[in-house]
């Protein structure tokens, strides 16, 4: 390989960081098995381009062994890795063996530490690089199934046959759950094109390490955040393509995948409490490579067809947006929605549902019970008044990157580290009569910190319910911030505040999603995430997440007729869902056997041109999160007609909204619950 300048040894540590980093990244999916962690391999390269300067007076070769070794010693004890090397045995292209010689020098397992630290040690610059064949063995290496990764680190393009990119094609057919991640390091741009056809084609990432930007400071979050991919979790279940037929369910956790078909899935839920509201929330993951906007549908019907309440989930922008959505049985104007023994719920993927085949997503659904009476019950919540929250020492916390592993917070301050792309998740358990205050501080950025971050970015959080709403309090007053979901980040740090309406009963009789999905208590998630750039390095910014409780706990909390207590969701442990099956494999005419060396394809690459890295996503999944209702229209709610008239409900004008503010979520029906 070529020189390109000065690189400083921290480039280095970016491909041990990648390594990690890209495990949490890829297609949504389900629950693994409980203690399965996924399956990981390296693939180094060993080929004799290694030798050359990585800056500081450093080889590649050491400061890839410094680097490596930092993050193994940080690997997950459970974590099944194991480590292969190519061009390690033979010198010359011309000898036997240079084409295929690729060594498994770690089988993957657990408790191989000191193994791969053994190998790590010795691993030194020699031959050419097999890199299709090397891919093809180790897709053998991982197994028929199960999370698989293939995470390939190369200094140069392929001197040998199979061809790379055509090879990673043929692995990607053996399923969703396999995935081929790749690093550039120091490389021109015809071997770069080369190893982002890899990443392309395996359906993974593609992480450029030539730069001379300082991440040390991101190394331990992103270890942290090793093997903890995007999840889907709930009890299995498979919709039908119609009413009759579908599974009737009773509330509680569940899985299904889209078909890749316009037709909806259906489901039947039974009504355990009479006169209950049930309430019915979807979560799910575009995969990556999807149009920036893909709507689906979750509706509620009664079984003779009665629409109680429907939204639109929707994913907006990134390359893997998070989408939730709610249904809800309550109307006070359609006594069937609460009289009905069942209620029928079905799911659309709408016009894009090419795009989400085989997507899994997960449905909670709740049940609640009637209320005695809401005389005595307070009133539906205004707008709120942001306290200020008094600052505690923070403590260490590692974020989630789904529903399932999102860390449970108190009041207090938390610090970590967010990432371009990164999706972070928290819990927030709240009562009836409180209120979640949140905010995101980071202070001012230096050095090859602020170099990296550039002049804007963008800082987005969210409040969602326990069910799915998106309940960002629109109207709050004195919120520190732009007084908005979206924060601009600059050299100069951020405060950005977010928070919601007082949880009351009588918050269900509101006009959107703010006060439905504020109408019950539960926990609650705080969403944050950071915008990122095509050209964006890997770096982390040090942030402080600070959570307040506003309110008494307990105030306003109903009496449910004759005791009767709500029905969770989360009542149901969580199990693994089936994970989709891979398309057939198709024919294909193109050569991927090992073969001889490549024609003028020396082991330098010669190419120019500036770097041009794609961070499709790191620890959590890439995306800027606007959930449900981030453009909705606003709700058109009807109101209770004397003695059952025909008479159509009125429809309320479309509200405004100030700039730079999101309109709350607006499913087209009646508030929830009653």
């Amino acid at each position: 390989m070529r020189t390109q300048g000065y690189r400083r040894p921290a480039a280095l540590a970016l491909i041990a960081a990648v390594l990690l980093a890209c495990l949490s990244i890829g297609t949504a999916q389900a629950d693994p098995e409980p203690g399965d962690t996924g399956k990981l391999v390296l693939v180094l390269d060993s080929s004799g381009s290694m030798k050359e300067p990585a800056g500081d007076g450093k080889t590649k070769i050491v400061a890839a062994r410094t680097a490596l070794t930092q993050v193994v010693g940080k690997l997950p004890e459970n974590a099944q890795v194991g480590l292969r090397v190519y061009g390690a045995t033979v010198f010359k292209r011309s000898q036997p063996g240079a084409c295929t010689d690729t060594q498994l020098t770690v089988p993957i397992g657990t408790g191989n530490r000191p193994q791969l630290l053994a190998a790590i040690s010795t691993y030194k610059p020699f031959g050419e690089t097999p890199i299709g064949y090397s891919l093809q063995q180790a897709a053998k290496d991982l197994g028929p199934s199960g999370q698989r990764t293939i995470v390939l680190v190369s200094d140069g393009e392929a001197t040998c046959a199979p061809e790379p990119c055509a090879v990673a094609k043929e692995i990607a057919k053996q399923g969703i759950d396999l995935k081929i991640d790749v690093v550039g390091f120091r490389v021109g741009a015809k071997a770069r094109s080369q190893l982002q056809c890899v990443a392309r084609e395996g359906r993974g990432d593609y992480y450029d390490a030539d730069s001379t930007i300082d991440l040390e400071a991101g190394l331990d979050r992103l270890s942290t955040r090793a093997f903890r991919p995007f999840r889907i979790s709930g009890t299995p279940v498979q919709g039908a393509p119609q009413q009759e037929g579908a599974p009737v369910l009773a509330p509680g956790h569940y899985s299904d995948s889209f078909t890749g078909s316009p037709t909806a899935k259906y489901y039947v839920i039974k009504r355990t409490i009479p006169g209950s509201t049930l309430r019915a929330g979807i979560s799910f993951r575009r995969p990556a490579g999807g149009d920036l906007v893909i709507q689906s549908e979750v509706k509620l019907n009664t079984t003779e067809g009665d629409n109680c309440g429907w939204s639109y989930p929707r994913a907006f922008e990134g390359d893997q947006g998070l989408a939730t959505g709610t249904a809800s049985s309550w109307s006070d104007w359609q006594k069937e929605c609460s009289e009905s023994a069942q209620m029928v719920l079905t799911v659309s993927a709408g016009k894009d549902f090419r795009q989400l085949k085989g997507v899994p997503y997960e449905l909670r659904i709740n049940e609640e019970p009637p209320v005695a009476s809401t005389t005595s019950l307070p009133a539906k919540a205004g707008d709120p008044v942001w306290v200020s929250m008094p600052g505690t020492t923070p403590r260490e916390v590692t974020p989630g990157s789904s529903f399932p592993d999102a860390p449970l917070l108190a009041a207090g301050s938390y610090k970590t580290t967010l990432m371009p792309g990164e999706l972070q998740l928290y819990r927030v358990k709240a009562d009836w009569g409180q209120r979640i205050q949140a905010q995101v501080t980071v202070a001012q950025l230096g050095g090859a910190l602020a170099e990296a971050s550039g002049t804007v970015r963008y800082l987005d959080t969210a409040l969602i319910s326990p069910i799915g709403e998106d309940v960002y309090a629109v109207f709050a007053k004195k919120m520190p911030g732009s007084g908005g979901k979206r924060g601009v980040l600059t050299k100069q740090g951020i405060v950005h505040g977010v928070t919601m309406k007082e949880i009351r009963y009588l918050n269900r009789d509101g006009a959107n999603n703010q006060d439905t999905g504020t109408s019950t208590p539960g926990e609650y998630y705080l969403a944050v995430s950071l915008s990122r750039r095509a050209e964006d390095k890997a770096f982390a910014v040090p942030m402080t997440v600070t959570i307040g409780m506003q309110g008494t706990a307990g105030t306003g909390k109903p009496e449910y007729v004759d005791g009767a207590t709500p029905v969770s969701g989360d009542t149901v442990t969580p199990t693994p869902s089936p994970t989709p099956s891979a398309e057939p494999s198709q024919p294909t005419d193109e050569k991927t056997e090992a073969g001889g060396p490549v024609e003028d394809n020396g082991s330098s690459s010669t190419g120019d041109g500036a770097p041009v890295g794609l961070i499709a996503g790191l620890g959590g999944g890439a995306l800027l999160l606007v959930l449900v209702g981030a453009w909705s229209i606003v709700r058109l709610r009807r109101q209770p007609v004397a003695a059952h008239s025909q008479q159509s409900p009125p429809q309320y004008p479309q509200q405004q909204y100030p700039p730079q503010q999101y309109p709350p979520q607006a499913p087209n029906q009646g508030p929830p619950g009653r």
